[in-house]
């Protein structure tokens, strides 16, 4: 079952990528695309063992500045990328 996080690019317009962890060994690409300076978009998100279908860890990568974080997220809950 997939839920819905939103993406936030708090930082210039750029191409934003969103990985999440599945597990341990294994992140997967949940989005890759140009997001405008200060706008959100959502992101349907995986349900995985560890984390059920409520939350999950993301990490992003801001192509723009070459920033990179990863944060746990809960379903309908934002992730802050700068």
């Amino acid at each position: 079952m997939a839920f819905t996080i939103y993406v936030k690019n708090e930082g210039d317009t750029a191409t934003v990528r969103i990985f999440q962890r599945i597990n341990n060994n294994e992140s997967k690409n949940i989005h890759e695309g140009i997001i405008e300076a200060d706008t959100q978009v959502a992101v349907q998100a995986l349900k995985t063992d560890d984390d059920g279908d409520s939350r999950g860890e993301f990490i992003w990568q801001h192509e723009g500045s070459g920033l990179t974080d990863q944060q746990y997220v809960k379903a309908g809950d934002e992730l802050r990328v700068r």
